[in-house]
């Protein structure tokens, strides 16, 4: 009797179970869906196409109707397309016209018109599987078509004869026995890329007594920079395919990692706005009078630190890097970020890539030259009212910070943007809001003069007190300033943590620009004050870890850290199964790799480029005074 009504009791659950699946219709279309790209090439290998594509609910350019609402707006799929072709070709004349399908016979060579040749057949093929499997409707913009035929460019091309000619350079300067009687039109060039100056060069700690001063900086550089690399592999796998996106959601801890992003590469800015001022003052007191060359070869000096690298890696994202892997993941990692820079490579080159004038990014991490070169040549005028004007010098500051203030809250008002950084899967699928607050409010180098700003006041504050100027630090306003800076520190991201899940509309607020001034002031205040408090100071324990020579030395190495990690951690996800899961053991360990491959490769190309380049490039272009060079 009782395995009787067991039975019956499972029957009914079974016989609701039915129909509530049957009233509730369809399942909704999953946020990715990934045809098999192994299989598509095994089994129509030569010709094999496969292509990726994004597909907007919202809106149906055959029925005009809204689609499901109860699930992202966007979804992202790839198809096989021989077998979406075989699809196609099974349908009715009737159903192929639903979908507005028309045979295309594509021939075109480049990958740009492969695309466009296929978007019918994709846009048809992916609006039938909606429509059948999912009965859902919606828009298809196809992203991208790859094709087991191998199409060079001429990228490649310069991009390998580069690195042979910088590596033919390398190898016959280094055995070279007597550059000092080489020709004198050679003797510079030879000098520049023997192996053995640059192996010399990076072992060598200078010893004034501004560098033992601020030898704990680089520290808090290599920390930095291993932060950043950090969080770029966190986020990775938040903007690829996975078959659990929910997986992705973050916890409480990665929430207040969130709102503390966006803070990390400002504590670079500081530091920057920091060593300009303590190497610029001094030189600028120096000068008996004054003159254009000596902010020309200010700005030389930076073009030449940043653009030999910078180029070269440019090259290689826009040449090989993009033919590494192959497959679906393969695109988002290597092949989205490869193609724009063969179209954008201009902004990079005149730094005005962070400014939201394209929707497109070469070395989307690359925002930060952008930045910080704008923001070096407005400290250079700055810096020089303060030379011209030595008694004006708080009031050219506190002007400036006032229109720091000014810039965040006109920004801020005019957008309605955010004062929180919210960065998770809704937002990555969304994109729109995220990518407002990124290109307007985080990339621009004018919303990040504060912290320049912040970092000349430092710098300033440390020229004079070295030099015998008053010692503010025991005043009791000062004092007031860094009990603030410090309660800033914590008030903030646990304020905005609380915050962070709540919804509402943005509308343009005074109280959100506000806000916003706080959200993107208090670490750069902070840090300055951290700067301050260091000045002429016996060193502490953590001040004496940081200033370690180990530190000094890969601190040497963390702008080309910066600039190449972000593309070995995509390489490292580039493989990756498409339908996999998150794995927060696989990323950890990936950072770990992509942490030590991205110091390796920085530590080779700064012996075969940025030393030789950076010491030829002086030679040539800087002119110093004669009376210069013997003060």
């Amino acid at each position: 009797m009782e395995k009787s009504v067991v039975r019956g009791a499972k029957l009914v659950a079974l016989l609701l179970s039915v129909v509530v699946g049957a009233e509730s219709g369809p399942a909704d279309p999953p946020i990715y869906k990934y045809d098999n790209y192994e299989m598509c090439k095994a089994m129509y290998d030569p010709g094999a196409t496969f292509c990726i594509a994004k597909v907007n609910l919202g809106y149906n350019p055959v029925s005009n109707q809204v689609a499901v609402k109860s699930q992202p707006n966007l979804l992202i799929w790839s198809v096989c397309v021989q077998d979406c072709e075989q699809e196609m070709l099974s349908l009715s004349q009737c159903e192929r016209l639903q979908f507005n399908y028309t045979k295309v016979k594509t021939t075109e060579a480049s990958l740009g018109e492969l695309t466009h040749g296929l978007e019918n057949l994709i846009t048809s093929c992916i609006a039938n599987r909606l429509h059948r499997q999912h009965n859902a409707s919606g828009s298809v913009h196809v992203e991208y078509c790859e094709t087991t035929d191998v199409i060079s460019h001429w990228v490649e091309l310069l991009f390998l004869s580069t690195c042979a000619g910088i590596i033919g350079l390398t190898v016959y300067s280094s055995l070279m026995k007597d550059r000092e009687n080489s020709e004198d039109s050679t003797r510079e060039l030879v000098q520049a890329f023997s192996i053995q100056r640059s192996w010399k060069n990076f072992w060598h700690l200078p010893t004034s007594k501004t560098h033992q001063d601020f030898r704990y900086i680089e520290g808090v550089r290599v920390l930095t920079c291993l932060t950043i690399v950090f969080m770029h592999t966190r986020y990775e796998p938040l903007m690829l395919p996975t078959s659990d996106p929910e997986g992705l959601q973050l916890s409480v801890l990665g929430r207040l990692g969130n709102i503390m992003t966006p803070t990390v590469v400002q504590v670079f800015f500081t530091m920057s706005g920091l060593l300009m001022a303590v190497n610029f003052l001094p030189e600028a007191n120096r000068q008996s009078n004054f003159e254009w060359r000596f902010l020309k070869n200010k700005v030389i000096n930076r073009l030449i630190r940043f653009l030999p690298v910078y180029v070269l890696w440019m090259l290689f994202t826009a040449s090989v890097y993009g033919k590494l892997s192959s497959g679906p993941m393969a695109y988002h990692t290597l092949k989205a970020h490869s193609l724009p820079c063969r179209n954008h490579w201009w902004t990079n080159v005149l730094f005005v890539n962070n400014l939201p004038i394209l929707d497109d990014f070469c070395m989307i991490h690359a925002w930060y030259l952008g930045a910080d070169m704008q923001m070096f040549v407005a400290a250079l005028g700055l810096l020089t009212l303060m030379w011209w004007f030595p008694n004006a010098v708080h009031r050219i500051l506190a002007i400036a910070t006032l229109g720091t203030v000014i810039i965040l809250i006109s920004v801020s008002y005019h957008y309605a943007l955010d004062p929180i950084f919210r960065f998770g899967l809704n937002q990555i699928l969304s994109g729109l809001m995220m990518f407002r607050w990124l290109r307007l409010l985080y990339m621009p180098g004018y919303t990040n003069l504060g912290s320049y700003l912040s970092g000349i006041i430092a710098g300033y504050a440390y020229v004079s007190i070295t030099n015998g100027g008053y010692d503010f630090r025991d005043t009791k306003i000062y004092k007031i300033i860094r009990a603030l800076s410090t309660s800033l520190a914590i008030a903030v991201p646990l304020t905005s943590l609380a915050f962070i899940n709540v919804s509402y509309d943005l509308q343009p607020s005074i109280w959100m620009a506000l806000a916003t001034v706080i959200a993107r002031s208090y670490v750069p205040f902070f840090v300055s004050v951290r700067f301050i408090e260091e000045i002429a100071r016996p060193a502490g324990r953590l001040r004496t870890l940081l200033s370690k020579s180990a530190f000094c030395f890969l601190g040497k190495l963390c702008y080309i850290v910066y600039i190449v990690h972000y593309s070995i951690i995509k390489i490292l996800y580039s493989r990756d199964d498409p339908n996999g899961t998150v794995d927060d053991v696989r990323n950890i360990e990936r950072f770990v790799v992509a942490t030590v491959m991205s110091f390796a490769v920085a530590f080779v190309i700064y012996l075969l480029v940025e030393q030789p380049m950076g010491m030829f490039l002086k030679a040539k272009l800087i002119r110093i005074r004669k009376t210069d060079k013997m003060q």
